[in-house]
């Protein structure tokens, strides 16, 4: 873990990838939507969220191939943990399968493979953020929490 001001970041878990990306969750309060795309594995990864009242879209991380499932939060509702399980694709670790749990519902499992699980719960605070690595498919999944003063 590492702290940035009340933001905890956490993890990733996964394997190795070439692209390292990281949102910038500075002025972040909350999560609107996140879209995932996965088949076989968790293919990418897009958040809709909420910076200082408006709203601000990522890019995608991974390769946005198969099923496109979207991920609405009610303005009440925020993500309070993800966990899931690593797949092996090649010889190389990557998200097999990824559940978003929040404070009112859960959300997946999305992807079908199975192995090692991972766990990153939000330890009594929110997720507003994520970071990761990713080459032609999302390889590694961390996240960053806002911890309540």
């Amino acid at each position: 873990m590492q702290k940035q001001g009340r933001v905890v970041k956490m993890g990733p878990c996964g394997g190795g990838g070439v692209d390292v990306w990281e949102m910038d969750v500075r002025g972040v309060d909350r999560i609107v939507k996140v879209v995932l795309w996965h088949s076989g594995a968790v293919d990418a990864i897009s958040v809709l969220y909420e910076r200082d009242g408006r709203e601000e879209q990522t890019r995608h991380w991974g390769k946005p191939e198969g099923q496109r499932s979207e991920i609405c939060l009610e303005p009440d509702e925020y993500l309070i943990g993800v966990k899931g399980n690593l797949g092996n694709f090649g010889g190389c670790f990557l998200l097999g399968r990824l559940t978003l749990i929040g404070n009112l519902r859960t959300f997946g499992p999305y992807g079908t493979r199975e192995g090692p699980p991972f766990d990153l719960p939000a330890a009594g605070g929110k997720i507003v953020g994520f970071h990761g690595r990713s080459g032609g498919l999302l390889d590694a999944l961390g996240t960053y929490v806002k911890m309540d003063d």
